[in-house]
């Protein structure tokens, strides 16, 4: 019978420790969902994920968030908490963005991601950090129209392009024509030049890309 006790102990502290919870997957599109706890109603779409969600799709692109809230069928999500976004493609599935040119992979972080498939609207917000290839971009906010092509960065801005930067409040960028304009506080430097710029009205910079 002494020999029985260790294995009984062993037995009972199995039986004892938390079972693990099986990870809930779900499909939004061409996206697959899964985290260790998913609510949902099959009738109105509307989901929610309290707890650490990773997106992932077909070409290798991923995306982690600490909780997820939304409605599937309206193709729309809110991303919170330490959301990072690696698109493989680098054009993150945007409309304005597939113009045949080749793209290299690309990485959104920010604290917060809002996205609305249905009417092509993404807003990102809280240390909003882009990167790809030689240019970087950092803002507070960045909200963009996918169907106007209109991409609008406020608060402390900063892009990075090659050899090339541009500091200000506000900017706003056409992602399809490439024109841009920059607002308030512009600093912007180039080989051999650094114009500085301090004043309310918006200075046209075409061709700038964030």
């Amino acid at each position: 019978m002494k020999r029985a006790a260790p294995m009984l102990f062993l037995v009972a502290l199995i039986a004892a420790a938390p079972a693990q919870k099986p990870a809930s997957s779900a499909k939004i599109g061409e996206w697959n969902l899964q985290t260790d706890q998913l609510n949902a109603n099959l009738i109105s779409g509307v989901f929610s994920a309290p707890h650490k969600v990773t997106l992932t799709r077909a070409d290798g692109s991923i995306v982690v968030a600490d909780r997820a809230t939304g409605n599937y069928k309206h193709r729309q999500a809110n991303l919170s908490g330490h959301v990072s976004m690696h698109d493989a493609s680098g054009t993150f599935g945007l409309k304005s963005a597939q113009s045949g040119q080749s793209h290299g992979p690309a990485t959104l972080t920010a604290d917060t991601l809002r996205l609305d498939d249905a009417a092509r609207l993404y807003d990102a917000r809280g240390s909003v950090h882009y990167e790809q290839g030689d240019t970087s971009a950092d803002a507070q906010e960045a909200h963009l129209n996918d169907a106007t092509h209109q991409l609008d960065l406020t608060g402390k801005v900063h892009v990075v392009q090659g050899d090339r930067t541009l500091t200000c409040e506000s900017a706003t960028y056409n992602t399809q024509s490439g024109s841009g304009e920059a607002d308030t506080n512009v600093f912007m430097t180039f080989p051999g030049i650094t114009p500085t710029f301090a004043t309310p009205k918006p200075l046209k910079l075409p061709g700038t890309k964030p």
